[in-house]
């Protein structure tokens, strides 16, 4: 076979299906005009009447609201401590520690850092949290099980980190494979001029039909409507339900340490938090978070952790 010059024109064969659209289209015209006449028709003569669950769920939503209000209304103070973090880790580059014992100095330093402008004042409550790890994989993992319910955003980071951190010791030392070139790909027609501008056109023809091709009755709206609620609650009270069975009958775990301290001012937290038997030298990779407030503020996550 020879080789042809190549003359760029428009795909007649590849698009001949588009002559099939000239009739639904007339007739979508058509039906609109005949359905706006219909919707003019009934003004005055229908009304509509809501049901009595509107009412009735007055009085729930406003108890449900007051108690969320109550539940979530005092966000206590959050402070986090992670070996990440400019001057607090120890060590070069990447490669930083934080063991368990300075944690706590620097957790209990921050109570007392008058420089500090967002520092809680007052007499209140304190829970500490410690994440406790010797390897950086270990510390991804228990991070990752506390964002997984409560995800602060200095902790997610330095999961993340710790992650990389963990991936990059194993894979520092794996040579990558490349294949030889030229390689097969997909040939981009979006990005033909052409081809764009006749699929805009093409998928707006199409578009219009289908709209109409969805159309249906209002009582079937109705009733869709209607099973689309009832799905949605049902979904609603699933997902409720699965994230209590997950919580359910958990078994403590070592690499996390939670403390309620209280209540004071922020030298006596600091004083309570540095007395008592913690967590050793032996934990060098750790980070903590230290949340202030009142102790209805801190009750749910209290009983988030076990407290």
């Amino acid at each position: 076979m020879n080789w042809a010059p190549v003359t760029m024109r428009w795909p007649d064969q590849a698009t001949q299906w588009m002559g099939q659209l000239s009739a639904p289209k007339d007739l979508a015209s058509t039906e609109q005009a005949s359905t706006a006449k219909r919707l003019a028709d009934l003004d005055g003569k229908a009304s509509t009447n809501p049901g009595p669950v509107g009412d009735a769920a007055q009085g729930a939503i406003v108890a449900g609201r007051g108690a969320l209000a109550d539940q979530m209304g005092e966000a206590p103070a959050c402070l986090v401590v992670t070996p990440f973090q400019s001057g607090i880790g120890q060590g070069r580059g990447y490669q930083r520690f934080l063991s368990a014992p300075n944690l706590l100095q620097q957790l209990a330093g921050k109570l007392v850092d008058v420089s500090d402008t967002g520092r809680p004042d007052g007499p209140q409550f304190a829970l500490c949290l410690m994440f406790l790890a010797t390897r950086f994989d270990q510390l991804a993992e228990s991070l990752a099980r506390f964002n997984a319910l409560l995800p602060i955003p200095d902790l997610v980071r330095a999961e993340r980190r710790a992650r990389h951190l963990s991936k990059l010791e194993t894979e520092k030392w794996e040579i990558p494979a490349a294949g030889t070139l030229p390689r097969w790909q997909a040939l981009p027609l979006e990005r033909c001029t052409v081809v764009k501008a006749a699929q805009q056109s093409m998928s707006g023809q199409l578009a219009v039909l289908e709209s109409y091709a969805a159309d249906s009755s209002p009582m079937a709206d109705l009733a869709a409507l209607a099973n689309r609620k009832a799905a949605q609650q049902q979904g609603r009270d699933q997902q409720l339900a699965d994230l209590k069975a997950s919580l359910a009958g958990g078994n403590p775990d070592s690499s996390m340490r939670a403390r309620l301290i209280g209540p004071g001012n922020a030298t006596e937290l600091r004083q309570a938090l540095l007395a008592g038997d913690a967590p050793g030298h032996e934990w060098v990779l750790c980070a903590g978070a230290l949340l202030v407030g009142s102790e209805k503020g801190l009750s749910f996550v209290r009983e988030l952790v076990g407290l």
